[in-house]
């Protein structure tokens, strides 16, 4: 379902993107060439800052949103899916937050107020809250820091 948000915005998506019937794409959402949105997923930009503003949330070209996945933002902050980045099934990107071109989020993982590094892997069910990852690093649930690869 395509939407506008409270202040009246429309997404904008390219023609060749594919979006499943059942995912919701509401506001100030850009969704760029040969995107997939898979089943059931939300992508919401609805949410004003106190001053009415909403900066846009942008869908990188050839990225893959998965089932189930939640992409919104506090207060009208921006979120920026770069190119080919893979969110795989249940993940939520909480902005205000950056994930970078080649990117792998993986299955249940949740990303808060953060920016990936282009080429990262973050594998299933992590938390990546506050914090700056680099390009090119592994995140695993259970260590303690990242590991550059």
């Amino acid at each position: 379902m395509i939407r506008k948000n409270p202040r009246g915005d429309l997404p904008t998506i390219h023609p060749s993107a594919f979006i499943d019937p059942t995912a919701i794409i509401c506001g100030l959402v850009i969704v760029e060439e040969n995107v997939f949105i898979g089943p059931y997923a939300v992508i919401r930009a609805d949410e004003m800052d106190e001053h009415g503003n909403i900066d846009p949330m942008v869908i990188g070209a050839h990225s893959n949103i998965q089932d189930g996945v939640v992409i919104h933002s506090k207060s009208g902050a921006s979120v920026t899916i770069g190119k080919r980045t893979s969110i795989a099934h249940r993940a939520i990107v909480h902005g205000p937050c950056t994930v970078g071109s080649g990117v792998f989020i993986g299955f249940n993982s949740v990303l808060f107020n953060c920016q990936i590094g282009d080429g990262c892997v973050v594998r299933y069910n992590a938390v990546v809250d506050g914090c700056q990852l680099p390009a090119i690093m592994f995140l695993l649930l259970s260590e303690l820091a990242p590991i550059p690869i």
